[in-house]
């Protein structure tokens, strides 16, 4: 039974109660009294059907749980009656304070992978469309290869097909009982790809909300939706279409992340109800459970004010590159990287054979000489064009921070002096780029499952009782095997640099405990941190390519000078200005903190030597 009590309407003598779900249908004569607990019967975006349990009102009836932000209603559980979830992450988080052991225990699977059925043998290899072919074929309707029903691709195909689709989808799919159907699209909305509260690049996402014949605790009638951008919409939407579902398969596999993956891992990711994908029109859904992130604090001059919240209520959504509006950054990045270690020592455990195949264990003697050794020699040619490359890409940062739009930077930012020496540091370390990824693989301690990018908004966060952070993740687009020290690199590209220079080792140390405790070999905090100082380099350099590729192309040079600091709306609403800008801005403010050409040279001379590539062919 999912409880509500009432927090509002005190000075008015309650909250107001209308018969219908429609703001306009009649309202009950008599109020909803401050204090009453009610029973969910049906939740409809911030409309609620209920049924008084305590306090005084009309007995049944539809109320708003919140009006212009301010909440007239809030969940409540009884002991012994919280969901699952709530549960789960109470024992996990009390293990966490304990430091005990937590190991990947037997699960049930779910109904859609039973009897043995892969998913993965169902669909068709990738296909990469031309735009001639894209052109024609995105705007055809196919069935999908994991359920042979033609599914919604658009806001208006997920409102047009209606509750039978719905009913149809979600039982093939085994999340709706035989015995119970969708009655209802009550509203579909899609959610904004551009502004402030821009919803990610990757593709569209919309909000659904249904209605079932039998009210269920176990189904969630408000819904997430995530399909492709639209071919034909804009220029933005044509290039993401493009790039996104046809230069790699990164649709499917998000798609086969959350069929086969979601009961496997070791911390909440959104339920899902219904996934299917074409290969010949590239079109896909994915359909899962709406996460209802809290209400966010007022901003003010770029901090967010922090809102007394009760345990285990999600803490409000932090858009890409919005760190500023955590309430407390550093905890959610000990938060995240706590998770990724769990998730990567679940991979040493074999939780993911299934779905990857079994991990190959080796030690770095075995992969050097399986894979170092063998290596050829590379002409000189190769080690001019490397330091070319880089060169060329550093000069089109620097210039951008000190003679574009240096409002936005640092001191030691813009700071002409200090980018001459990283030029000419990065591009002597650019032709050792393969090296240094080579070593991050040298010993398969060192890899293990990971998500491609997860970053703060990338996850769903809560406090539990005792006021430790657990978390959910989601969008799983690039779930897979590789060196994990890599991956910390999209994770704190948002983080500012006065957070990396305070809580990196504490970092590196937080991922290095959890991976052992949760079954991962022990690995130590100062290898650890090598290896990721050697990939700072690059990552410095890459942060600079994006200048000419995105950030001109959504804010020509001519419009800098009317940018004053990275608050402004024409920074923050432009998705790549914000996403790159702020990942540029961070880089070269924190490149200078640290001796990075020094930690490379010791490794060059030192365990490096064997990794590095010989340039006299």
């Amino acid at each position: 039974m999912e409880l509500w009590q009432i927090v509002g309407g005190g000075e008015a003598g309650g909250i107001l109660v209308r018969k219908g779900r429609d703001l306009k249908s009649p309202a009950e004569e008599e109020r909803l009294a401050k204090g009453s607990e009610v029973q969910q019967l049906e939740l409809a975006g911030d409309r609620l059907r209920y049924r008084l349990q305590s306090g005084s009102g009309p007995a049944e009836g539809w109320i708003s749980i919140r009006i212009s932000g301010k909440e007239l209603a809030t969940r409540v559980w009884r002991a012994g009656e919280e969901p699952a979830w709530i549960q789960e992450s109470a024992k996990k988080m009390q293990a966490f304070r304990d430091g005990a052991q937590v190991l990947p225990s037997p699960v049930q699977l779910p109904k859609r992978l039973e009897g043995g059925s892969d998913p993965r043998s169902r669909l068709p290899p990738f296909k990469r469309l031309s735009h001639k072919e894209m052109q024609e074929m995105s705007l055809k309707n196919l069935p999908g290869h994991f359920s042979a029903m033609k599914f919604p691709h658009t806001a208006e195909q997920l409102r047009s097909f209606g509750p039978s689709w719905y009913t149809d989808a979600f039982h093939k799919f085994g999340t709706l009982p035989a015995d119970n159907y969708v009655t209802k699209v009550v509203h579909v909305e899609q959610l904004p790809h551009s502004g402030f509260d821009a919803a990610g690049g990757a593709g569209h996402k919309a909000f659904i909300d249904l209605q079932y014949a039998k009210p269920d605790p176990n189904l969630h009638t408000q819904l997430f939706a995530k399909y492709p951008w639209d071919y034909f919409e804009s220029e933005t939407g044509k290039q993401y279409r493009m790039q996104i579902s046809t230069y790699g398969d990164m649709d499917s596999a998000e798609l086969l992340t959350s069929i086969c993956c979601e009961h496997l891992f070791p911390f909440r990711i959104p339920k899902l109800y219904f996934a299917d994908i074409n290969r010949d029109t590239t079109n896909y859904v994915l359909i899962v459970e709406r996460i209802n992130f809290g209400k966010r604090g007022k901003v003010v001059n770029g901090k967010v004010e922090p809102i007394q919240r009760k345990p285990f209520e999600i803490l409000p959504v932090c858009g890409k590159y919005q760190d500023y509006l955590l309430e407390d950054a550093p905890s959610v990045y000990y938060a995240l990287f706590r998770e990724m270690a769990h998730l990567a020592a679940w991979d040493h455990q074999g939780r993911y054979d299934s779905f990857f195949g079994a991990m190959t264990k080796y030690t770095e003697k075995e992969f050097l000489e399986s894979q170092v050794k063998s290596r050829k020699a590379q002409k000189q040619k190769r080690f001019e064009v490397l330091t070319n490359g880089c060169a060329t890409m550093l000069e089109k940062g620097i210039d951008f921070a000190t003679n574009v739009a240096p409002q936005i930077f640092t001191k030691a930012g813009k700071n002409k002096e200090k980018l001459e020496k990283m030029r000419e540091e990065i591009t002597a370390i650019a032709p050792h780029f393969d090296d240094i990824r080579l070593f991050l693989a040298s010993s398969s301690d060192f890899v293990g499952a990971m998500h491609m990018n997860l970053q703060a908004d990338n996850a769903y966060l809560w406090h539990d009782e005792h006021g430790d952070l657990d978390v959910g993740i989601f969008d799983w687009c690039g779930f897979g095997r590789s060196p994990f020290v890599m991956n910390f690199m999209g994770c704190l590209s948002g983080a500012d640099a006065d957070l990396l220079d305070a809580h990196e080792e504490g970092l590196m140390k937080m991922f290095c405990d959890e991976y052992a405790r949760y079954g991962g070999p022990r690995i130590q905090v100062e290898d650890l941190l090598l290896r990721y100082h050697l990939q700072w380099p690059s990552f410095a350099m890459d942060a600079c390519q994006w200048v000419e590729r995105d950030i001109y192309r959504e804010c020509p040079k001519e419009e800098w000078p009317s940018i004053k600091t990275m608050l402004d709306d024409q920074f923050v609403n432009r998705w790549n200005v914000r996403c790159r800008g702020t990942t540029l801005v961070n880089a070269l403010e924190f490149y200078h903190r640290r001796p990075f050409k020094r930690i490379f040279d010791e490794w060059k001379s030192g365990v490096g030597k064997a990794y590095l590539t010989d340039f006299t062919a």
